[in-house]
């Protein structure tokens, strides 16, 4: 056997490994003090030993020969990956290694999530999530305890263990860690009194036709493609310096995403996996409540509701092929929508869009209830939208609910 095949390793995927998977390599092939090398050098390091111009480093502390193991081109994604979430915790992410980068600057922005007892870090990067991209916050960390799910911190990462450590925490919410808020679940409601006015010219018809007040639901519905995402766009873009809007753009085509100044944008193409759309969607459920309490008026933007609920079901059909899950995906929907109010503090207003020609009928039956939960109601017109009639919804079915005082 040639010297060489004693490490088959794929020294081309070198390249793509950032410094910490690098050591974890490096340390298992018999590089010398992985730590201490920079990641070009540690790259050359690694190919030295694997084409057998430099014998692996042997461990005298270990008191015998360090084991030569083979890796094979099989055990890479194990061997460079870091195991992420337990299957017992009841979360719904992947097991894949997680892929975070040590960046020069050493700071990260992102999300905070349990996922059982532990609390993750997710950063983002040009506007997205990635379920496999995450670091620890232990309980020893400075402001752990003011840490909730949802909240978005500005923090440095620990690259030298097996898997990254949040080092310390600049901001929460952009605001000092140190400041106090209040609980969502504890703010005073107040009487639904000012309403939500639209500048753009194809959204003035919501001020005459259904008056949209903070605090309400507003739910889009109409055909498959009957200008659902347009409104919802256009909704974004006209709130976009008012309130804090927060747009979750569920499995759409890469053409359709637009740019925002302030939004948080959870923008999803139609190719994204329905663990992705449950883990944006479970951030966006904690993130509204954690701007609401911050005293903002908070407008959250959802389209669409159906492909949601199809994404939902379709992944905890795959958990529990024997269960039907469609029950408990309409009850969260309904948990969602009763978050919206206003309070003495901030607000949180919910518009919706969905599409009534779903070739499922439970599902169908569910955005028709979802839709009677709401204050505010557009029913469009998909032929008129495709003929670019300047008005494509249906005035019969177009109308704010008036509650009459007692």
């Amino acid at each position: 056997m040639n010297k060489n095949d004693k490490y088959r390793v794929d020294i081309e995927k070198l390249r793509t490994l950032n410094l910490y998977q690098l050591r974890e390599v490096g340390s298992k092939i018999g590089v010398r003090n992985p730590t201490a090398l920079k990641a070009e050098e540690l790259r050359q390091a690694i190919v030295d030993v694997v084409t057998g111009k430099v014998e692996p480093y042997l461990k005298i502390k270990s008191g015998r020969p360090h084991k030569k193991e083979i890796i094979p081109d099989s055990e890479w994604n194990k061997l460079v990956g870091f195991e992420a979430f337990s299957k017992t915790t009841g979360a719904l992410y992947s097991t894949e290694g997680s892929k975070l980068k040590e960046v020069r600057e050493n700071i990260y922005t992102g999300f905070v999530k349990y996922i059982g007892d532990t609390l993750y870090f997710f950063p983002t990067s040009s506007q997205s999530l990635d379920i496999n991209v995450y670091a620890i916050i232990e309980e020893n960390t400075l402001h752990f305890e003011n840490l909730r799910n949802g909240d978005k911190i500005k923090c440095g990462i620990h690259f030298q263990e097996r898997t990254p450590r949040v080092l310390e925490i600049y901001e929460i919410n952009d605001c000092p860690p140190t400041l106090t808020r209040q609980d969502f679940a504890q703010m005073e409601i107040s009487p639904i009194s000012n309403t939500i006015e639209f500048t753009l010219p194809q959204l003035k018809f919501i001020n005459k036709v259904c008056p949209f007040k903070i605090g309400q639901r507003l739910m889009i519905v109409g055909e498959n493609g009957a200008g659902q995402t347009y409104l919802c766009n256009s909704i974004a873009k006209d709130l976009d310096e008012r309130y804090k809007v927060v747009y979750f753009s569920v499995c759409k085509r890469p053409e359709e995403k637009i740019l925002l100044k302030n939004c948080e944008y959870f923008f999803t193409t139609f190719d994204t996996l329905p663990a992705d759309i449950n883990f944006y969607f479970e951030i966006i459920l904690d993130r509204i409540k954690r701007i609401c309490e911050l005293g903002n008026n908070v407008v959250l933007i959802i389209d669409d509701i159906t492909t949601l609920m199809t994404n939902l079901r379709d992944l905890l059909s795959d958990r529990c092929p024997a269960k039907s899950y469609d029950d408990e995906i309409l009850q969260q929907l309904k948990r969602l929508f009763a978050y919206s109010r206003n309070t003495n503090n901030g607000s949180l207003s919910i518009i919706c869009s969905g599409y009534t020609n779903c070739t499922d009928e439970k599902l169908r039956d569910y955005l028709d209830i979802l839709d009677k939960l709401c204050n505010c109601h557009i029913k469009l017109i998909r032929e008129n939208y495709i003929q670019g009639k300047p008005e494509f919804y249906d005035e019969s079915q177009t109308f704010a609910e008036v509650i009459r005082q007692v």
